[in-house]
């Protein structure tokens, strides 16, 4: 190749990268369920996938594709849960919705920390088009008295949002796509429509086949190059616990029940005793969770001490190397000083035992209050026990406090997902445990995912003291430091 046929091919290349920015639906390779999806033009339609297959992409371009074809005015809904949820929707909205159908005057401004706002965010086309994007966790309510074309249902809802939003697109005779992982909410509704044959679907698996685009000869890759092969979800359903990987990875329905949900578990590799001189000890932060009980079980009153040592894998990600040191398993009846300073399986005592003081923990989360018929449990009754412990006069000038694992967490997701990251870093050998935690180790083992379950507790003391790593925004920036 000589210098003016390379200096073609640059040119070539410039251009490329240029028209995949302004306009990138035309340069999506898609695979063969989403082509599918684009293609169905039933009134109401679902594409169920699990979590990797790019079911919210092919939703969104659907709807950015029947817009373009009317050039007319009109209105499309894209309609989420909740508006954080709603925050990511317009991230991959605007990133796929080329430049210059925008009419800028008359859009939302955006910007990638709050997508278009949460003023009635909407997004004008040069013809007309509107698109709005609208959440549903007021009720069917605040979607009433509108007539639009057409409706984008992003991940499960209440019948009565969908019996809405039927309402919404009746006169104009318009159409309703969904795009969902039956996970979080109960589907049966959406399953007994389907099986109906009232919603027409494109089911979409965890195959080889499903991530390869049309026209390729090899699946997809992950933004780091990762190839998506057989190999790659075999890696997938190790990592993923066994009572929901049917839904998180295959869509499938419902949850189906196999034993214990920390599957990755292995005693022969996740439990060991770590040499004081371990390099998880070079650098890291202590955590402590704390489970609290107010029903007298045997198990119920638990705290977690944790080391986490931040470190960056050979692909340039981010991750924990976590080892529990220690555990606290208490009767629930248990008092609030005895939790604290009980000989010899108390808070203070437990630390103790390894050299630390309260001020030597970097992180220390706990459960919501509960009462009991004499006492109240709760980070602040507990705070104060350790400050009197301590000969403080008050527990406000304790370091670290006691924070709420659960602030600003929804519950069922915050379990979803911390059982999911326990489970990833066992496979990967990422979590190990001190033999010493015979309790907890017999709780991991046993654990079968419900709410009712006895050994809940101390695998949810280990989710707590997690929390600025498993849920990675606000404190969870402090832990990443020390990888730069």
């Amino acid at each position: 190749m000589d210098e003016a046929d390379l200096d073609c091919l640059l040119d070539d290349l410039e251009w490329l990268a240029d028209d995949a920015e302004a306009n990138p639906l035309a340069h999506i390779r898609w695979t063969p369920p989403q082509a599918e999806f684009l293609a169905m033009e039933q009134p109401v339609a679902m594409f169920r996938s699990g979590n990797q297959l790019g079911k919210t992409t092919v939703g969104i371009a659907k709807k950015l594709e029947f817009a373009r074809a009317q050039k007319r005015t009109g209105e499309t809904w894209i309609v989420c849960t909740s508006w954080s949820q709603s925050v990511s929707i317009m991230r991959k909205f605007h990133a796929l919705c080329p430049v210059e159908w925008v009419d800028a005057r008359r859009s939302s401004n955006f910007n990638e920390r709050s997508g278009y706002g949460k003023d009635n965010p909407a997004v004008v086309t040069t013809w007309g088009w509107v698109f709005r994007f609208r959440t549903t966790n007021q009720g069917p309510e605040a979607l009433q008295g509108a007539t639009i074309d057409d409706v984008l249902i992003d991940e499960p809802t209440a019948q009565g949002i969908f019996r809405e939003l039927e309402r919404r697109v009746m006169r104009t005779g318009g159409r309703i796509d969904m795009t969902m992982t039956p996970a979080n909410r109960d589907c049966t509704w959406q399953r007994e429509m389907v099986e109906g044959g009232l919603i027409a679907e494109v089911h979409a698996r965890l195959t080889v086949e499903n991530l390869t685009p049309v026209g390729s000869s090899e699946p997809l890759r992950l933004l780091d190059g990762t190839l998506m092969d057989e190999d790659w979800i075999a890696d997938q359903w190790r990592k993923t616990p066994a009572l929901y990987a049917g839904v998180v990875l295959d869509g499938d329905w419902e949850m189906r029940f196999d034993g214990a949900i920390l599957s990755a578990f292995d005693e022969d590799k996740n439990v060991m005793r770590l040499a004081k001189n371990h390099e998880v000890f070079s650098e890291g932060y202590w955590a402590v969770g704390i489970d609290y009980a107010a029903a007298p079980r045997d198990f119920g009153q638990v705290a977690a001490l944790l080391r986490v040592r931040p470190w960056v894998d050979d692909k340039g990600h981010p991750r924990e190397a976590v080892h529990q040191i220690d555990e606290v398993v208490m009767r629930g009846v248990t008092s609030n000083r005895e939790f604290v300073r009980g000989r010899p399986h108390g808070l203070l005592t437990m630390l103790a035992r390894h050299g630390l003081q309260w001020r030597d923990l970097d992180f220390a989360h706990g459960d919501n209050p509960v009462r009991a018929k004499y006492v109240i449990r709760s980070n602040i009754e507990t705070m104060q026990v350790i400050a009197r412990e301590l000969g403080r006069t008050s527990h406000k000038s304790l370091s670290p406090r006691i924070l709420s694992a659960k602030e600003n967490q929804r519950s069922a997701g915050m379990v979803d997902t911390g059982v999911r990251y326990l489970n990833e870093a066992m496979a990967d050998q990422f979590f190990t445990i001190d033999p010493r935690c015979v309790l907890t180790i017999d709780a991991i083992k046993t654990w079968d995912g419900t709410t009712t379950h006895p050994s809940k507790d101390r695998v949810d003391a280990i989710r707590y003291a997690l929390k600025p790593w498993v849920f990675p925004r606000g404190s969870r920036s402090r832990a990443r430091l020390i990888v730069a």
